[in-house]
């Protein structure tokens, strides 16, 4: 019998269950964290992982625009581009420092975020760079040669002060220039104006980041099936000529007619730990039961690299226990 290898990667899966009731019980993660086998890929960031699984090792930052045009291009695919992410972000300043506090379009509806999404064009455009808007909620600008710097990464950028995020190369002056004059303009914006009066939540500002060329595939194609929604996995899949499926058609007993290796890239659809994790258990209840026998070997990884095997050997320790989630995790009390 062909076994069917899985890979299911929940990016901030030790954080939702922290995050969550600890008398809440989940019989099926339970299961493959308290019986599975422990796996450990060395990875820095939760993209460095997805690479990782690809079996692609690339040097210097990851290329996430690039990806992230694959994934979400409308157009023909321009692969002689360096392309830089565009995000809108919300910058908060005190007396002495501004600060990013979150990025996407929070409570914004699809009219105000049409006209957030032309102020930036226009400053953009003004200045001669080729911006692409293939997705309503991120951003990416193509450019003709690539910079000879880097920009912190968004989720590093999160809660920095914005001077010390901002490169100091000297030629990244233009770009703050470009980054002064797109906050100017989001300051005016009717939409933004009109929030403010009301003590809503603005989108004030972008933040380039994810700079790089598109990557060459792996040597050798480790993975036949993806289902994800993330951008730098779905990229990955499209270079690497995967089969690419939508997440929410994952656990529909499909699995044997997918291929032997199976990646599945779990993206939140909710901000509620609780939903995520009931979500979470169907899934891998789903997956479980949806492979006949024992022929599954289900690899449950946490965005920092750490992970269960869940496979026939795993199936068979029955002495083992289940307990709970937070306590297989070794995670503190209270977190």
């Amino acid at each position: 019998m062909t076994e069917i290898f899985i890979t299911l990667l929940v990016e901030d899966f030790s954080a939702l269950v922290g995050a969550s009731d600890r008398k809440r019980r989940w019989p099926t993660l339970e299961q493959v964290f308290s019986k599975g086998t422990s796996r450990r890929t060395a990875a820095a960031t939760a993209n460095h992982l997805r690479f990782a699984l690809f079996g692609i090792e690339p040097e210097g930052d990851l290329p996430v625009a690039a990806l992230t045009h694959v994934s979400d291009r409308k157009r023909s695919l321009q692969d002689n581009y360096y392309w830089l992410r565009t995000d809108p972000v919300t910058m908060w300043a005190d007396m002495a420092q501004v600060f990013m506090t979150s990025h996407g379009f929070a409570d914004l509806d699809p009219y105000e975020r049409n006209e957030i999404e032309n102020c930036i064009r226009g400053v953009l455009v003004d200045e001669g760079v080729d911006f692409h808007s293939d997705h309503p909620e991120r951003w990416c600008i193509a450019l003709n040669q690539p910079l000879d710097f880097e920009f912190t990464p968004l989720g590093d950028a999160l809660g920095m002060d914005v001077a010390d995020a901002l490169p100091g190369h000297p030629e990244a002056r233009f770009w703050r220039r470009i980054l002064n004059e797109i906050q100017v303009a989001l300051h005016n914006c009717p939409v933004n104006i009109k929030r403010r009066q009301s003590g809503r939540q603005e989108v004030n500002s972008v933040w380039f980041w994810g700079g790089g060329f598109i990557p060459d595939a792996a040597p050798s194609n480790l993975i036949d099936t993806v289902y994800s929604s993330h951008p730098v996995t779905r990229g990955l899949a499209i270079i690497n000529d995967c089969r690419l499926k939508k997440l929410d058609q994952a656990g529909q007993g499909e699995f044997r007619r997918d291929g032997r290796s199976v990646l599945i890239d779990w993206t939140p659809a909710t901000r509620f730990a609780q939903e995520e994790l009931e979500q979470l258990e169907i899934l891998v209840r789903q997956v479980l039961d949806g492979v006949e026998g024992n022929s599954l070997a289900l690899t449950l990884y946490d965005g920092s690299g750490e992970g269960r095997l869940f496979d026939r050997a795993a199936r068979r320790r029955f002495w083992r226990r289940r307990t709970p989630l937070a306590a297989a995790l070794s995670l503190p009390a209270g977190t």
